[in-house]
């Protein structure tokens, strides 16, 4: 009897969860869209890239010691911000034609 109690209290999990994760795990178009919060680092990048590349570059030069990113790795952080736009124009985009 114990096999069967614990067989249908599974079954019963698993279809009470169902709707749960359904909700939990968004869509990949939303969670493709989902606004990560920036470290101050990244933010700091962001505004300096905003102002165009030589105030970027004098950003870094100057902020290298404090902050311990090379420019390599703010055109990365510019980059990969970028990319997940991107994605999120892509995935809305599909979201929309379907």
């Amino acid at each position: 009897m114990n096999s069967l109690r614990l067989f249908v209290l599974t079954a019963a999990c698993a279809v009470l969860a169902t709707p749960v994760a359904s909700v939990a795990a968004p869509a990949e178009s939303s969670s493709a869209c989902m606004t990560p919060h920036p470290t101050l680092v990244e933010r700091r990048v962001s505004e300096e890239a905003a102002r165009g590349l030589p105030r970027l570059i004098a950003f870094v030069n100057r902020t290298q010691p404090i902050y311990q990113v090379r420019l390599d790795d703010a055109v990365a952080m510019i980059d990969a911000e970028r990319e997940r736009r991107n994605q999120c124009i892509t995935a809305s985009a599909r979201a929309i034609s379907d």
